[in-house]
């Protein structure tokens, strides 16, 4: 069984099967308004399998070895995330977590467990935003560029995916 990577908190219990709840959450993140920051946060949900969900070499690939958590999944087969979800923010949006500006995919891993399911969030490439620097042989020439860090997993960041899939879970039931 997978661990939530940086709560350590239980899986999230559904009590619909992983089919529907997978359903429930590719439906919640289309019906997000467009004028909400969680439309900017949860921009694209991709089930495992779809043609734009990176395969397991991209996501072990670095700038960052995978995770404890990501390489457990990795290692799960095919079958047993049929049901995952990957989620996806706009590409240039961080949000603050922790005292900084994050950013972070999502995958959802969706499990039976007994008539319904369980959800295990695991984040992919944490990143920071850590402001503009000044490079002499940037990819363009000289100029102010964007500072990307690796960092740990957001665990505001996680709670507050949990409280959205909750939600989204609640109306199927």
């Amino acid at each position: 069984m997978l661990a939530n990577q940086s709560t350590g908190a239980a899986p999230l219990a559904a009590a619909v099967p992983p089919a529907q709840a997978q359903r429930a959450i590719l439906d919640a993140v289309r019906q997000i308004a467009p004028q909400r920051e969680e439309r900017r946060r949860y921009r694209m949900a991709l089930p495992f399998g779809a043609p734009l969900f990176p395969p397991d070499a991209d996501l072990a690939a670095p700038p960052q070895p995978p995770s404890p958590a990501l390489a457990a999944w990795l290692a799960l087969p095919a079958a047993q995330r049929r049901h995952d979800l990957l989620l996806t923010p706009d590409i240039d949006y961080y949000w603050p977590a922790e005292g900084r500006q994050y950013s972070c995919q999502f995958i959802i891993h969706i499990a039976a467990q007994g008539t319904g399911a369980q959800l295990t969030l695991l984040q992919v490439r944490p990143t920071e935003y850590a402001g503009k620097h000044f490079q002499l042989l940037g990819r363009t020439g000289p100029g102010r560029y964007v500072k990307l860090l690796p960092t740990a997993p957001s665990t505001s960041s996680e709670t507050e995916l949990r409280t959205f899939l909750a939600t989204a879970l609640a109306r199927q039931q």
